[in-house]
């Protein structure tokens, strides 16, 4: 198995009651049966506690948050876990373990990184001076001959690019598709909110803000200006966010065409910027995006199907 992780993986790490943003909250989470079973097994009053917490169906048990209660119970005042604090990091179920971190496997490929949805994972990606997302690669098994094949490594010979990636999947890509390519089309920022309207909410707020931000469009009469002075500062940035969410559906390439996953990528891109131009904070609004899309798989594959139309 050959593991792909994006540079700032490695250094990634939970801000835990320092996050504005908890992750311990509106999602449904799987717990896995040994996890379920040890829970189960408690006699302390946190044992009590996570079984009433825990829904149990046909798939097994998991934790659902109510839209009106959206915040883990098991969560303290201050923001910590509590099973953390009683049990150790060990008694946490694998998803609670692992996330945001996500692993996609193409054959025997896989391909590592964490979820925009923690602001830690976006400062991650942003804290970064380079034009393109690097990363790097672990395969004890894997020879690669830096004077004949310079497509996979980097002139570093520490890093792979996007393209390389690519590359090792057997299908070479023309730079120029890695390349971000604002607009300032206001009339196709209205098509991607569109699109976007259709999508499932996360939460009901998801509603609201979208037609906001249409009113905003319509109603912002230097919106161009907008456009340009955050695209100026941003420049960068916008580039790897592009580059990182198009990285991460790179297993759907089984299902869906190239050209189909880059334009998932560059509205999904286009979104983020004209919120940020309208709003400020790109952070915050990737953040957002993350949550709403790429954190509910019905929306991914709506969109995906959708473009897939053309």
């Amino acid at each position: 198995m050959i593991s792909i992780y994006p540079t700032f993986y490695h250094t990634f790490q939970c801000k835990a009651h320092n996050c504005q943003y908890t992750c311990c909250q509106k999602w449904d989470v799987p717990i896995d049966d040994d996890t379920a079973n040890f829970y189960n097994t408690l006699t302390t009053p946190l044992g009590e506690k996570l079984r009433h917490t825990m829904t149990a169906d046909e798939n097994g048990y998991s934790f659902v948050f109510p839209e009106d209660k959206p915040r883990c119970p098991l969560l303290t005042p201050n923001g910590l876990c509590q099973i953390i604090l009683e049990l150790g990091e060990d008694a946490l179920s694998d998803v609670c373990t692992n996330h945001p971190r996500f692993y996609k496997y193409i054959e025997d490929l896989e391909l590592c990184g964490v979820g925009l949805s923690c602001e830690a994972a976006v400062e991650g990606l942003l804290n970064n001076d380079n034009k393109d997302i690097t990363f790097t690669i672990e395969d004890d098994n894997i020879a690669i001959d830096n004077e004949s094949d310079t497509i996979l490594l980097d002139s570093d010979r520490n890093t792979l690019s996007l393209e390389s990636i690519f590359h090792l999947l057997g299908l070479p890509i023309n730079p120029a598709l890695l390349r971000y390519m604002p607009t300032f089309d206001t009339f196709y920022y209205k098509i991607i909110l569109n699109t976007y309207a259709l999508t499932d909410p996360v939460d009901a707020a998801w509603t609201d803000e979208l037609q906001l931000v249409e009113t905003e469009l319509t109603a912002k009469n230097d919106l161009s200006q907008r456009l340009v002075k955050t695209v100026t500062a941003n420049e960068l940035a916008l580039q790897r966010i592009y580059q990182y969410i198009l990285y991460r559906q790179l297993d759907m390439l089984a299902d869906y065409s190239l050209p189909v996953l880059l334009q998932y990528a560059k509205e999904a891109t286009h979104f983020i910027l004209l919120c940020t131009a309208l709003r400020g904070n790109l952070p915050e609004q990737i953040r957002r995006w993350s949550e709403q899309m790429e954190y509910n798989e019905d929306n991914i594959v709506f969109l995906l199907n959708y473009y897939s139309q053309g």
